[in-house]
């Protein structure tokens, strides 16, 4: 079974859970449109819908917008299950999942983490951060234990949480990191509920169903494919 739809934002479309009037169907394979395609699959460095559409479900953040949430303000967790605040509005800890892996099969931790974010806020002289500037306020991430990550702040930042649950802040294997940092410009490798199973320049993008994501209630999709069409007449013949 197919589900064509225009244009959607596959996040959530992915993630947003039934209400209390309908019930989840477990198959299929979403179709939908994206008009642009992806100028490189890091999306730390890039801000486009041709990189969050296609790319986004191999991915997990640490924090995620409640999509249900009409405001698009409320803070829910995503790899971080909990987290708490220093009274000073100094210091964010959070604890994080414990049974993620990577759909190479190793376990991710906070280092994974910390690793992510260094490259979000601090990165080097050869790396593209689009989201750099929202992390100023960021003195350093320590990792105190795996399932454990720190946030120590120069100054009180209303904003972080939200900061932190930016579609486009994916957690990246550290150790891939650390071999090369531009790797993931041009790989996929993440903790998302869907697998990287092709991208066809000019004309698709295809993920299929991790079946050990760490959500065993999730995805209900057993895949989706994203049609790379700029043209409105050529969406509209695609969707009929």
């Amino acid at each position: 079974m197919r589900i064509p739809i225009a244009i959607a934002l596959v996040v959530f479309a992915l993630a947003s859970p039934a209400s209390a009037q309908e019930r989840p169907r477990s198959g299929g394979e979403l179709i939908f449109l994206v008009p642009s395609e992806p100028p490189s699959y890091d999306g730390h460095r890039e801000g486009t819908f041709g990189v969050v559409h296609p790319l986004a479900p191999h991915y997990n953040t640490l924090l995620r917008i409640d999509p249900t949430d009409r405001t698009g303000t409320r803070v829910v967790p995503d790899l971080a299950e909990s987290w708490t605040i220093s009274p000073d509005g100094l210091v964010y800890m959070l604890r994080l999942r414990q049974g993620v892996r990577f759909h190479d099969g190793s376990p991710m931790t906070s280092r994974d983490v910390k690793a992510s974010y260094d490259k979000i806020a601090f990165p080097s002289a050869n790396v593209v951060s689009m989201r750099k500037g929202a992390y100023t306020a960021i003195e350093v991430v320590e990792t105190p234990d795996p399932q454990t990550v720190v946030f120590r702040l120069k100054w009180p930042q209303a904003s972080f949480l939200t900061n932190l649950a930016s579609p486009y802040n994916w957690i990246f294997k550290a150790d891939i990191l650390a071999r090369d940092v531009r790797w993931y410009e041009t790989n996929v490798m993440g903790t998302g509920p869907f697998k990287f199973v092709e991208h066809v320049k000019g004309s698709h993008w295809v993920g299929r169903k991790n079946p050990d994501y760490w959500d065993k209630s999730r995805p209900y999709l057993d895949g989706y494919r994203a049609l790379f069409i700029s043209s409105s007449s050529a969406q509209v013949a695609a969707i009929r």
